[in-house]
């Protein structure tokens, strides 16, 4: 089910999507809200454009075996809009394979994870895949890096064989709006938390809708309690 006044990003659009910024957002924080919590659901467009970023950046050294072609419908695009990314891939491809990824690409011995489902298996989901990967910094003094490792505020330990993926302008955004790696970070962030987890907003709305249904049960139940006591009175 599609957001009421997404806007449906046609297949040429994929290639430049976009959203504006907010100016006044804290500079350690992403410039959209990452879903997380009970009742939080998954923003189709921040997704869209996450794919985009995965896609023409992360695709090169990152796997998503879990995921099918078929399964961008989920993300907000039609059938033929899916089924004409994976005929443009390379080799070309259909709506029942899996989305295509690296080759065998390894740092130094560290083999790139599997992106399908990252957002689950990292304490933090889809904020510490957006802290990791705007968490790139100079080694603090006194640090000696290994070779071919890099620092990272948010990686365990700080070293890590994965060099910094994302830069400005990395993709391009159809309206305009500035690409800033703290962007591109939060789009990807937010598209690999629905990969790992692309029923959230369904689920969600179902237990919104049953909890709001047992409340009202109570009240009619709690109303015919009162009504039959006090006639037996």
């Amino acid at each position: 089910m599609r957001p009421v006044g997404m806007r449906r990003i046609g297949l040429s659009a994929l290639l430049a999507l976009g959203v504006g910024v907010s100016g006044a957002a804290r500079a350690d924080a992403p410039p959209m809200p990452l879903a997380q919590g009970p009742l939080s659901h998954t923003d189709l467009a921040a997704a869209q454009r996450g794919f985009l970023v995965y896609q023409g950046v992360c695709a090169s050294c990152h796997t998503m075996n879990a995921l099918h072609y078929r399964d961008l419908e989920r993300l907000g695009l039609t059938p033929a809009e899916a089924g004409g990314i994976a005929a443009a891939a390379t080799p070309p491809a259909t709506l029942d394979s899996r989305l295509k990824g690296a080759g065998k690409v390894d740092f130094g011995g560290a083999v790139p994870p599997d992106l399908s489902t990252i957002a689950a298996q990292r304490k933090g989901g889809a904020r510490y895949i957006y802290d990791f990967l705007t968490g790139y910094v100079p080694a603090p003094d006194g640090v000696t890096l290994r070779p071919g490792h890099y620092y990272n505020t948010a990686f365990p330990g700080g070293q890590v064989a994965m060099p910094p993926a994302l830069h400005d302008n990395a993709v391009k955004y159809a309206d305009g709006t500035p690409a800033t790696t703290r962007q591109e970070a939060a789009d990807v962030a937010t598209f690999l938390a629905w990969s790992a987890d692309p029923n959230l907003t369904a689920r969600h709305e179902i237990g919104l809708r049953a909890v709001l249904f047992f409340i009202f049960l109570s009240f009619v139940a709690l109303g015919a309690k009162r009504r039959i006591w006090r006639e037996r009175t």
